[in-house]
């Protein structure tokens, strides 16, 4: 087999004594040799193995591609190969042994002389565990291709290196568009101080729950909840960070909407205490002013005097406001026509339209069923169209819509004004906040409450510089 003995007995010696399982084969594929190793392998002693030849310690299903390749090797088609295949252990148990096959050919041109050397490493654990890898990633993708919530892979950088489906439906961008992008560039500006993988970041714990401000891929953004862990190699090293976010925008806005219903309880609690002490003497001295209008002959005092009680009364309409706040209303609900209710508010609003120079446009939808609701409902659409207008000084347009959908109501205000910057939106509503420099604030304070207390909702969109819709959502009458 080698050009001399002493060749030819090293060879044998670490034949023996090696620890893979090694055979020596002729060109027929009879087993010429088996090496200790590989009999302590398969359960044989090396007679055993010689007599059953190389087939019958083979899985069946895995003989075919084998004996291709042996086929090959045999022609001279290449010079080795290498195939993962299955055995059967004496015991009839399965294992799997990476086999490489090498030819050692006789170079006296002698016809079938070749040997060929075998040489089968035990790859079972390994086999073992890439299954049980291979389990865990089908079921892995299992719960990632049917979660409602994002599921996310991130690098130690916060770059993403997967992403589930849920993303599709939850934030507007397919899977792979997110693939290398930083997870922190979809965070609202105003939220990512909580960036848990920032350098610099003190925050030294592995597992943390975050509620921010995602942006969708229309634009707008919503609330996400996110359960994030680092996952760290034996060093204690980051490898990456598997994250679960779930979409709790409709949470975050009830909660905000009970926030906003207790400081209106508290304020109405202030306010009742506050406007009855403010009303009384209001009146004496609106009663005074008028007196000294009257005793100022020669008008010499006029202009004080006209400031001085349109001062007053200014007073008086914020504590009428604030009165609004205090008590509970106790009108009684009744079927009313909406369109009705709008013409009739419009006409209200005609004389300042004009001065304004804007143009107020109505579009209903034809044969709109009643709404049930009390008078102060007027209140509400007074305020936003009062609105509507002041945002135009240089003029421009008006557009009230109402049109039904399912067993609702949609009332649209639009106007073409100055528009309220996104970061203020939100705020619109709070107690005192505003957007004038002569409001208070509460004219919309007011309405939120009309509106909760006819099981109603109110939605503001605007952009500056083109306008602002609001649209007051109402319960019809059937």
């Amino acid at each position: 087999m080698f050009s001399n003995s002493n060749d030819n007995s090293l060879f044998l010696h670490a034949f023996e004594k090696s620890p893979i399982g090694m055979a020596l084969l002729s060109f027929d594929g009879r087993l010429l040799k088996a090496n200790p190793s590989l009999c302590r392998m398969l359960g044989y002693n090396e007679s055993e193995l010689i007599n059953l030849g190389v087939a019958s310690s083979t899985y069946p299903e895995d003989l075919e591609a084998d004996l291709e390749l042996w086929r090959k090797l045999v022609q001279g088609e290449m010079a080795d190969y290498q195939i993962e295949k299955r055995y059967v252990h004496k015991s009839g148990t399965l294992m799997w042994g990476l086999l490489n096959v090498t030819s050692e050919r006789n170079h006296e041109g002698i016809s079938g002389n070749d040997i060929f050397i075998s040489q089968i490493v035990d790859i079972t654990e390994q086999k073992k565990k890439e299954e049980e890898y291979k389990k865990i990633e089908e079921l892995h993708k299992l719960i990632s291709d049917h979660s409602q919530d994002v599921i996310l892979r991130l690098t130690p950088d916060g770059i993403i290196s997967y992403v589930s489906p849920a993303a599709r439906n939850q934030i507007g961008y397919e899977p792979e568009e997110l693939i290398g992008k930083h997870a922190y560039d979809y965070w609202h500006p105003e939220d990512l101080n909580g960036g848990w993988l920032r350098r610099g970041n003190s925050d030294n714990s592995d597992s943390r729950i975050f509620i921010y401000r995602l942006r969708h891929k229309s634009g707008h953004y919503i609330w996400q909840e996110a359960h994030s862990k680092k996952i760290r190699n034996a060093a204690g090293e980051i490898q990456h960070v598997i994250s679960m976010g779930r979409d709790v925008t409709e949470r975050v806005h009830s909660e905000e909407l009970i926030r906003r219903s207790e400081k209106l309880s508290l304020i109405g609690e202030l306010a009742a205490g506050i406007a009855h002490e403010i009303r009384n003497p209001l009146t004496s001295l609106r009663g005074f002013m008028q007196m000294y209008l009257k005793e100022d002959k020669d008008g010499s005092k006029k202009l004080r005097n006209e400031v001085m009680i349109s001062e007053i009364d200014r007073i008086n309409e914020i504590v009428s406001e604030l009165l609004v706040l205090a008590k509970p209303s106790n009108e009684v609900f009744e079927s009313r026509d909406v369109v009705h209710i709008l013409t009739h508010v419009t006409r209200l609003f005609e004389g300042q339209a004009n001065l304004y120079n804007v143009q107020i446009k109505s579009e209903y939808d034809a044969d709109l069923p009643f709404i049930l609701c009390q008078s102060s409902i007027n209140q509400v659409f007074i305020n936003v169209l009062k609105n509507a207008i002041e945002s135009m000084p240089k003029g421009g347009e008006v557009t009230i819509q109402a049109k039904r959908m399912n067993d609702k109501a949609y009332i649209q205000i639009k106007d073409s004004g100055c528009g309220i910057p996104q970061d203020e939106i939100t705020k619109i509503g709070n107690p005192f906040f505003t957007t004038k420099e002569t409001g208070t604030g509460l004219g919309l304070m007011v309405s939120v409450r009309i509106i909760q207390n006819h099981k109603g909702t109110m939605r503001i969109e605007s952009e500056v510089g083109k306008g602002t819709m609001v649209e007051v959502v109402l319960p019809l009458v059937e």
